[in-house]
């Protein structure tokens, strides 16, 4: 009788782990999915996998990590920051999670918890991808107003990625929030090409604005007519339509 207790006991462990394992691969399934959903900007879809893979498997660091960043996406950071730190949780060492954690921690405003973040990440020698931390730290700095570090940061990025699209764009508008006009609009006319393919108008605007302040307002137009035209959904569309009629108006 001893004997078949045990062994249905031992049954029924193999079941519940087999039930188990059926729920990690689903889980699994459903975490590919939402992360495909995720890279081509689905953000309802991502939400529904990723949050479906986490009912599954609670206990995965990169569930966590691309929930942060489906919620950083549709601007609900605290969110955000509660699943970044839960993926930290489970994996101290996750240093592509503590990179994005500190991007929420700069769009809540808090950049000094964030600089420590990211001081981290750039002390960690295997994280493959340093120059995301720079960035994030350039950002962090220039959100501060703290011009000449951001600027360094950002240079640390374009001295290995040169054509990276947000680096290129907070250089050049380093050196227009300190009035270098002239460099301002060199660097964001570079960046201007680097970052037409992400559909970014960012530097269109502040480089059109650069050619105002230098009073070369044939270019300014120019620039302003070039993103009215090729964005027509930016961010900067409408204020590029307001700086071209008070442009026509004379001033």
């Amino acid at each position: 009788m001893r004997k078949w207790i045990i062994a249905l006991c031992s049954l029924a462990m193999l079941g519940c782990a087999s039930w188990g394992q059926q729920d990690k691969n689903k889980a699994d399934l459903y975490l590919r999915l939402g992360t495909t959903q995720l890279e081509s900007g689905n953000y309802p879809y991502a939400l529904r996998d990723l949050l479906k893979a986490e009912e599954l498997d609670a206990s995965n660091p990169v569930t966590q990590n691309n929930l942060g960043l489906v919620y950083f996406f549709r601007e609900r950071y605290d969110l955000a920051e509660k699943h970044l730190r839960k993926a930290l949780s489970l994996d101290s060492k996750y240093s592509e999670a503590r990179n994005n954690l500190s991007r929420v921690l700069i769009e809540e405003g808090k950049f000094s918890e964030a600089e420590k973040e990211l001081q981290v990440v750039i002390d960690d020698l295997t994280y493959a991808s340093p120059e995301k931390a720079y960035i994030n730290l350039g950002l962090a700095k220039f959100n501060q107003k703290d011009y000449l570090p951001a600027r360094a940061a950002f240079i640390k990025v374009l001295n290995t990625t040169p054509d990276d699209c947000v680096a290129s764009t907070y250089f050049g508008r380093t050196f227009f929030e300190t009035e270098d006009y002239t460099r301002a609009a060199e660097a964001l006319d570079r960046a201007i090409g680097f970052c037409q393919k992400n559909l970014y108008d960012e530097p269109h605007y502040y480089s059109a604005l650069a050619y105002y302040r230098l009073g070369d307002k044939s270019k300014s137009v120019a620039r302003f007519e070039e993103l009215i035209k090729y964005y027509p959904t930016g961010k900067y569309r409408d204020k590029a339509k307001g700086m071209l009629s008070l442009i026509r108006k004379g001033h």
